[in-house]
């Protein structure tokens, strides 16, 4: 029982969770679980940094943009980016207004908030090769 377990575990999308406030990242965490995603949470783009140069293997990052002191959200895709060129990229934000430009490519979304869950499964989903 514990192998076919183990063996679902393997399976299941692994995402990377990038967003400075404990409530936000909390709950967007508990709505991917729920819908069967592998979330791994960061507050800061450093931490979310050193978890992928650590070896974390997330097919998808899902950050808000603006990630308080430090690097934002854009910053931190452009150098993660640079290293593992296949992430999809999903931003967060709810002013969309601080994307100051920037046009999604194909690899990247954007999401307002508040959004429900079922949206950002979909749309982790949709942006995972199949």
């Amino acid at each position: 029982m514990q192998e076919a377990q183990e063996a679902h575990e393997t399976d299941r999308i692994c995402l990377l969770l990038v967003e400075d406030d404990i409530l936000v990242r909390t709950t967007v965490a508990l709505m991917l679980e729920d819908d069967g995603f592998r979330v791994v949470e960061a507050s800061t783009a450093a931490e979310a940094q050193r978890l992928m140069q650590g070896g974390l293997n997330a097919m998808v990052m899902v950050t808000d943009i603006d990630l308080g002191a430090g690097p934002s959200g854009l910053e931190l895709a452009d150098r993660l980016r640079n290293q593992q060129p296949d992430l999809a990229i999903i931003f967060i934000t709810g002013r969309v207004a601080s994307l100051a430009g920037r046009r999604p490519n194909q690899r990247e979304a954007i999401l307002p908030k508040p959004f429900e869950g079922s949206t950002l499964a979909q749309l982790v989903r949709q942006m995972v090769p199949h």
